[in-house]
């Protein structure tokens, strides 16, 4: 299946019933009096996160989705029924934009403004849209929309449209003076939204580096992933992700981001493509090739180059733990090997180096993956009230 992560759609909630306008008629009951009844509520269009989804494939496939309009009052006082929610389930990390219709609409709701603030609504992170006077950001700000809901954790909902309103019966017009109304109100609309979806992956371990470094060799070695392995840049285009087991029955995730080059956090290359992927991770393994290596110089440059396009695009995502990788001693001897390992010392980089294709090194580098997270879920949790 095609890796998906960001799909625009359109959602629209159920339209309430229309109440019914209906009088009393029974044998032996004399001036029976209104007895319509309301119609029901408009369905909820609801977004749910399940960790069952890892993309949003199916959203390029469909673009509209509807929830169930309310049922009509009937007479006797009986209610219409309510229009079903529809609940549409989407893959845990996905964030939510609300798109503007129009110029105009825009300038009413304040899309493209910041300084909203977060509140939690059925167990998901909500913002509040902004007030009308508020001054609007960048035009790419606007097209990207309004950040309404992220959906960060399995099982957290969210309500995208909220349906209309059951229409009242003529029963609810009735008075000393008006005896038999004939006056009814009709159903409202639901709301009619046009959603930006995006999805950012969640993880414990994203595997960066340049491209060619190994990294898809490395998850298809240390998990059940299968991604597209080949001998030239660029061969993993979408992230994958893998789950690494340990005997102990401890698991984490680990993700395979796409190789970064240089001017990535300006979009060069694969570029924010994939560099907002890493943003959900809890800490990085650096990977590079012992080709990338330079002979002379610098042991570090390879590093560096993709640190440097980390902090650019964002300081918090360059201050993620990491664990350096040298990638591929297979293709060098014993002599160069320790060789290597003397350069990064004298650099005081501790760098574990490793062969994804042999083995060499990687259940070491397995164990330190898992150490750095359960050590990072230990203070999580001392961190939490």
């Amino acid at each position: 299946m095609r890796f998906v992560d960001e799909a625009v759609i359109t959602v629209r909630a159920g339209k309430g019933g229309n109440g019914c306008l209906s009088f009393r008629r029974e044998k032996f009951v004399a001036k029976g009096g209104p007895d319509g009844g309301d119609g029901g509520d408009g369905g909820d269009v609801v977004f749910r996160a399940t960790e069952r989804l890892l993309t949003l494939y199916d959203f390029r496939l469909k673009r509209m989705y509807e929830a169930e309009n309310g049922k009509p009052g009937q007479g006797q006082q009986k209610y219409g029924r309510a229009g079903k929610d529809l609940v549409i389930e989407v893959p845990v990390g996905t964030l939510v934009y609300e798109l503007p219709r129009d110029d105009d609409e825009l300038a009413k709701a304040g899309l493209g403004t910041d300084g909203y603030a977060g509140m939690e609504r059925d167990g998901a992170l909500v913002y509040e849209l902004p007030d009308e006077d508020e001054d609007d950001e960048s035009e790419e700000r606007v097209k990207e929309g309004l950040l309404v809901a992220d959906l960060d954790h399995d099982g957290a909902e969210y309500v995208a449209a909220e349906g209309g309103r059951g229409g009242l019966g003529n029963i609810h017009f009735k008075s000393s003076t008006n005896r038999a109304p004939r006056r009814t109100t009709p159903g409202r609309f639901g709301e009619d939204k046009r959603l930006r979806l995006e999805l950012k992956i969640l993880a414990d371990i994203g595997l960066i580096g340049l491209p060619n470094a190994g990294k898809s060799t490395l998850i298809s070695a240390i998990s059940a992933a299968r991604p597209k392995i080949a001998n030239y840049p660029f061969t993993t285009l979408t992230p994958n992700l893998g789950v690494v087991e340990s005997d102990s029955g401890e698991r984490m995730i680990v993700a395979d981001i796409p190789g970064l080059i240089e001017g990535a956090s300006l979009g060069h290359g694969l570029g924010h493509s994939f560099l907002k992927h890493v943003e959900r991770t809890r800490c990085l393994v650096h990977m590079l090739s012992v080709e990338d290596v330079p002979e002379d110089g610098d042991v570090m440059a390879g590093f560096n180059l993709v640190d440097d396009e980390l902090a650019a695009f964002d300081s918090i995502l360059a201050a993620k733990p990491q664990i350096r990788v040298v990638n591929k001693i297979d293709l060098i001897d014993d002599e160069e090997l320790r060789a290597l390992r003397e350069r990064f010392d004298k650099a005081g980089v501790p760098v574990h180096c490793i062969s994804a294709v042999t083995g060499d090194g990687v259940s070491e580098l397995v164990a330190e993956m898992q150490r750095l997270v359960r050590e990072l879920s230990k203070s999580e949790e001392d961190i939490e009230p």
